[in-house]
C-alpha cells in the first residue's frame, strides 16, 4: 500500500508538532527506524500492517 509524498508530509508534521524523535516515533508505530525513514519519504510501497500502524497513528488524535 503506497505511501504517499503527501502522507509522509503529514507524518512528519505530526511527529515535530509532538516533539518526537524518530525513535520515538518508530516505537510508538511498531517498526524500525529505518522504515520510519522510508515512510517519511514518501512513494513507499509499505506492507499493509506498516500501512495500518503510520495511518492509525495519524488520526489518533482526530
Amino acid at each position: 500500500m503506497l505511501i504517499s509524498v503527501e502522507i509522509a508530509e503529514k507524518i512528519r508534521s505530526k511527529r515535530g508538532k509532538q516533539n518526537l524523535t524518530k525513535s520515538q516515533t518508530a516505537l510508538a508505530l511498531g517498526i524500525a527506524r529505518t522504515t520510519l525513514n522510508k515512510v517519511e519519504t514518501g512513494n513507499y510501497n509499505a506492507p499493509k500492517r506498516i500501512y495500518e500502524a503510520v495511518m492509525n497513528w495519524l488520526v489518533e488524535d482526530l
